[in-house]
């Protein structure tokens, strides 16, 4: 009786698992009383942490899910229910159909430290709507989306030609120059500013951005158990995160300043001036939203989606390029045969320019920059499909299993421009193209993305050729990307071999 009695007190962890079992048992008795959506099993408080670390690639895990589960499927996030939403038809079913009912964000440790569930991209409800129509109002009169744009990113785009051949055709990671040319572009909109290529604060604040939107993506272990953050060290990146979020706030607050000193109502040159003769007018209201925080968190909002998305576009398009000369070889010849050497590709030739187009709408379908979409929420308790969908659900669109649709592309796994040209020549574009979301709450920034990809990936083949490092091969390996908020490449070298004019 004794040797019993011991072994049972010694025994704590067998005490804990029949504890576990009996709660995840009362758990799944109490979700029976509801019609949740079918997905794997999860452990209580822990939830499916395991099922979406057990593949680095985050579309792999989604994948088999998708097959398993079906277009909605949940999965627990730590203790927090999320239904995924995968398949076109679906997708516009919840969020372009039913857009009303599932267009907020849900609260989150990301949006919190992040922005506060301020500015535009976590910020729901009447706010989000304010202050989206107020942003891009504004920034279609600075020129965004227009062709009047067209001049400055010429601007952007001749200097990182030059900045290129200063490389001098030797290997080098050209990640940092795409970054800043980009995101010069939307700088002169909202600040009215350019940074050169070698100011170390600019630099370090595009490195900070980088760092915290790879250090926040959907596989972070805080994203499940918002508690761990508190535990010693930063294995999580939690704190490095915050040291860097206040770093980019104080140089943008600066910006901010600064516009304050010199404010003139009579002299509104970019989107910063706008927003403070706003705040001026509403000075007298006081339920106004418009303030310097919320300034400060939507001009965040712009630097990181305005810059960051189209940046890793185009390193992709670099990379792909390097990888498959013979892709290379026809856009470059299209190029040359409608646009010459002796200018730089416009708008105007988009039209003509199908195959380069076909290349460009291939890399944002197969590099899927944005896996997941960032995450929804409903207002209230509601069903769909006859699925029960409780109020505060964290709904995640999974772009994935569109773009990579077999019963859509055919052959999804194959990197093939030609997908998008028809029979008679021209360009496709297939409503299941959603590279930039879809519904009320797609991309702000996508009119400006695709005029910068149209502009800035023509005039770098038309001036380079871009190869590998001598002695290397870039094989299914080296195109392998890395999950954050975004998907990028893994840190590559490459060669920019000046072409010859014709």
């Amino acid at each position: 009786m004794e040797s019993i009695e011991h072994d049972f007190y010694l025994n704590p962890i067998s005490i804990g698992l029949v504890l576990l079992a009996i709660l995840t048992l009362w758990i799944y008795k109490r979700q029976g009383r509801t019609k949740l959506p079918p997905g794997p099993w999860h452990i209580p408080f822990v939830g499916n942490a395991l099922v979406l670390a057990a593949d680095p690639d985050l579309r792999k895990s989604l994948g088999r899910l998708h097959k398993q589960y079906g277009d909605i499927y949940r999965l627990y996030m730590g203790p927090k229910l999320a239904v995924v939403i995968s398949g076109y038809e679906t997708i516009k079913e919840v969020f372009v159909k039913r857009g009303g009912e599932f267009s907020d964000r849900p609260e989150s440790l990301i949006s919190s430290i992040f922005s506060e569930n301020q500015g535009i991209v976590s910020a729901s409800g009447d706010l989000w709507k304010e202050h989206r129509k107020f942003t891009l109002t504004t920034l279609r009169n600075f020129g965004f989306g227009k062709t009047s744009l067209e001049g400055k990113i010429h601007t952007e785009v001749t200097i990182l030609l030059s900045e290129i051949a200063k490389r001098k055709g030797k290997p080098f990671r050209i990640q940092h120059l795409v970054q800043t040319s980009v995101s010069n572009v939307i700088n002169a909109m909202i600040f009215g500013v350019h940074f050169k290529h070698d100011d170390p604060n600019f630099e370090k604040v595009m490195t900070m951005i980088d760092e915290i939107l790879e250090n926040i993506g959907p596989k972070n272990v805080v994203t499940f158990f918002p508690f761990m953050r508190y535990m010693p060290g930063d294995m999580f990146h939690v704190k490095k995160t915050l040291r860097n979020l206040r770093y980019i706030e104080g140089f943008i607050g600066d910006l901010i300043d600064k516009h304050m000193e010199n404010f003139d109502e009579n002299k509104i040159e970019d989107f910063t001036d706008a927003f403070l003769l706003k705040m001026k007018n509403d000075r007298d209201y006081k339920d106004s939203t418009f303030t310097k925080n919320q300034l400060a968190k939507t001009v965040l909002d712009l630097f990181g989606a305005g810059a960051e998305t189209t940046t890793t576009t185009i390193t992709w398009a670099l990379l792909y390029l390097a990888a498959k000369q013979d892709i290379q070889a026809r856009v470059f010849r299209e190029i040359n045969e409608i646009v010459g050497t002796d200018r730089l590709p416009s708008l105007q030739d988009k039209r003509q320019l199908v195959y380069t187009e076909a290349f460009i709408m291939e890399i944002l379908r197969a590099c899927n920059i944005v896996t997941v979409s960032l995450p929804h929420t409903c207002k209230v308790d509601t069903t769909l499909r006859g699925f029960d969908i409780p109020k505060g659900t964290i709904l995640l669109p999974d772009i994935d299993s569109v773009l990579f649709d077999p019963a859509i592309w055919g052959d999804p796994e194959e990197f093939r421009p030609e997908r998008f040209i028809g029979e008679d020549g021209n360009l496709l574009n297939p409503e299941e193209f959603i590279p930039f979301f879809t519904g009320r709450r797609n991309c702000v920034g996508e009119s400006m993305a695709r005029m910068e990809l149209d502009l800035f990936i023509p005039a770098l083949v038309q001036r380079f050729e871009f190869l590998p490092p001598e002695g290397t091969v870039l094989g299914s390996k080296e195109l392998e990307g890395v999950f954050g908020i975004t998907h990028k490449p893994k840190p590559f070298e490459i060669r920019a071999i000046k072409r010859k004019k014709t």
